[in-house]
């Protein structure tokens, strides 16, 4: 498993943020891993993305319906490379 230089991390089952309790990845987070990430974007895209299928993994193991929207929360925020305005 990837880990981010950051002591704002997902804790697993739920991917609530270790330290400040919101949803992971939190503001926090967010900020921290695009200043890593800020020269390799696509490593960015890649080191969510691998949050995104645990996470995937870990809401399929539930009984209670659909997860949350997973995508929009754990890659919807990462800018693609090349296409900032």
């Amino acid at each position: 498993m990837l880990v981010p230089r950051t002591e704002h991390q997902g804790e697993r089952p739920d991917w609530d943020c270790r330290v400040c309790g919101e949803p992971w990845p939190c503001a926090v987070a967010k900020v921290e891993l695009a200043e890593q990430y800020g020269r390799f974007p696509h490593g960015l895209s890649v080191v969510v993305g691998s949050f995104l299928i645990e996470a995937i993994d870990d809401w399929a193991g539930r009984a209670g319906g659909r997860p949350p929207d997973l995508y929009e929360r754990f890659l919807g925020w990462v800018e693609a490379p090349g296409l900032a305005a």
